[in-house]
């Protein structure tokens, strides 16, 4: 059996969810002999399960931590577990292509280099394979005592057919994505800082190698493929936000402003601190600043908005900023041309039912484009026969909503089915299952239910999976909300038809009853 000269670790960058793909790939991979050291961090029980099955199965190491640990540590820790001459760190979000260890290698040894990786790609959900990064680039003062002004990645967003034109080189640093490094390099003092553990740590590596007189390639032959673009789920929430917390983040830039010069702190560090900040927002759900302390109580009906004026209202005194407020009236203008005309069966103007979906949001202190897109939910499928969809989609598109509303359809499967793992959910869906729960919870408190005998929209186990849900992201009283008892009481005939159970509109010429179709 042939020695191998690397040992691959992998570790999870940020979340679970890709961990099993990403492990079929470093394994398929295996033109080169290599020892694996798989570091399970805080991973769900399914995906460590998972992952031992398979360690099983190919014989290698996994070191599981049961508390929070930085990845960066994690890695250091590992490495008294390395024997081989080269240590392949690779995240747990990353696709490895074939032949790519093997070409790292033969970089590695052809040109001495003391850190080496591939071309990363990126892509994820509908995004196209883009290139990430062709290497990093440093910017730098002048002669002498030279400072940092700025970093960046080469080829950033670039075409996949760019990357024709490469060809192995030197660059400033690289990412761990997927990273080759001499391990005599990295059990050095200094090597792997303690203090630097979040962000720029990729730098502080590939600056601590020319420091120690050694070099850092990039092998464009080799490439792996960063899934950037694909929604979290809900089960790695804690550990995601952990991961990106922003003051641990400052922590580490501090860090790294002690250890290495920097001469434009804006240069420098701006750009990670947008990345941080854009990793947060992406599984936030609440409307910007402190929420309230009431968030697990049930709305009472007294609380649910019917008019635009009162949502407003309702909106300034849950704290959403002037701007927020704003988008809302916007939407209300929209709601008001589409749904003209329309009733619900309980004769309820259909506005009076859109504005109270989005009052149940705004209850919950949901972020203002969940709000908005809880008003217009209806806009695609009840929306006038002299509408066409693609004016819809314009309006909403405009309004940073198109995506929410147009997913209404897969939070309807969920709800009605029920059969979905709450945690297993992405942010996406969870934000549609925020609008279909306020939905019915208008439909409960309204006493639309009570009024006309319509069956329920959820299922049994639909409330269950909602309330599986809003649990992980603290709207516990949202799902709760969504179960309001329907009470008893029909009311009379409406326009001499009993039982109602659609939304209709009074034709504008004449006002006759034209009972109105959804759209699928």
């Amino acid at each position: 059996m042939i020695e191998p000269l690397v040992t691959i670790v992998i570790s999870a960058r940020e979340s679970h969810w890709p961990a099993e793909q990403s492990l079929q790939t470093v394994l398929a991979d295996d033109a080169a002999p290599f020892a694996l050291i798989y570091l399970d961090m805080l991973s769900p029980p399914a995906v460590a399960q998972m992952i031992q099955g398979y360690a099983q199965a190919h014989n290698f190491k996994v070191i599981r931590h049961d508390q929070w640990i930085a990845p960066a540590t994690a890695r250091k820790l590992a490495l008294g577990q390395v024997k081989t001459r080269y240590v392949a760190f690779v995240d747990n979000d990353v696709l490895v292509e074939r032949g790519c260890l093997e070409r790292l290698v033969a970089c590695a040894e052809e040109t001495g280099a003391a850190v080496v990786g591939p071309l990363y790609l990126q892509a994820g959900a509908d995004h196209p394979v883009t290139i990430h990064m062709a290497g990093g680039e440093l910017a730098w003062t002048g002669e002498g005592d030279r400072a940092l002004i700025s970093e960046g990645h080469r080829l950033l967003g670039e075409s996949i057919e760019q990357a024709a034109a490469l060809t192995r080189e030197p660059v400033d640093f690289l990412e761990y994505h997927y990273c080759l490094a001499r391990t005599d390099l990295l059990k050095r003092p200094g090597a792997l800082s303690d203090d630097i553990l979040l962000v720029h740590e990729h730098i502080d590596l590939a600056l601590f190698a020319r420091e120690q007189g050694l070099s850092v390639w990039m092998e464009p032959a080799a490439r792996v493929t960063y899934l950037a673009f694909r929604p979290q789920r809900l089960q790695d929430l804690a550990f995601y936000r952990r991961r990106w917390d922003f003051e641990a983040c400052e922590d580490s830039l501090r860090a790294f402003g002690r250890r290495w010069p920097v001469a434009d702190e804006s240069g420098m560090y701006d750009p990670v601190r947008q990345f941080v900040r854009g990793r947060l927002a992406a599984v936030e759900f609440a409307r910007e600043g402190p929420v309230s302390v009431d968030l697990a109580q049930p709305m009472t009906p007294a609380e649910l908005a019917q008019t635009r004026c009162a949502l407003r209202e309702q909106a300034i005194a849950r704290d959403y900023a002037e701007l927020a407020v704003q988008a809302l009236e916007a939407a209300c203008d929209f709601a008001t041309l589409i749904f003209d005309g329309m009733y619900r069966p309980d004769g309820r103007p259909f506005l009076n039912h859109a504005i109270g979906t989005a009052s149940a949001l705004i209850r919950y202190e949901l972020r203002s484009d969940i709000v908005v897109a809880g008003l217009l939910h209806a806009a695609y499928t009840h929306r006038p026969d002299w509408m066409a969809q693609d004016e819809v989609s314009r309006v909403l598109t405009s309004g940073g909503v198109e995506r929410l509303v147009r997913e209404q359809s897969d939070s309807r499967v969920h709800t009605a089915a029920g059969n979905a793992a709450p945690e297993r959910l992405t942010v996406h869906e969870t934000e549609g299952l925020c609008i279909r729960a306020a939905n019915e919870a208008d439909m409960r408190l309204s006493g639309e239910y009570r009024a006309t005998g319509r069956a329920v929209e959820f299922t049994e186990t639909g409330l269950a999976l909602v309330a599986g849900a809003l649990a992980y992201i603290g709207r516990d009283g949202l799902a709760a909300t969504a179960a309001h008892p329907i009470g008893v009481g029909a009311q009379d005939h409406l326009f001499g038809f009993r039982p109602v159970h659609g939304s209709f509109r009074l034709d504008a010429k004449n006002r006759r009853l034209d009972w109105v179709r959804t759209r699928a």
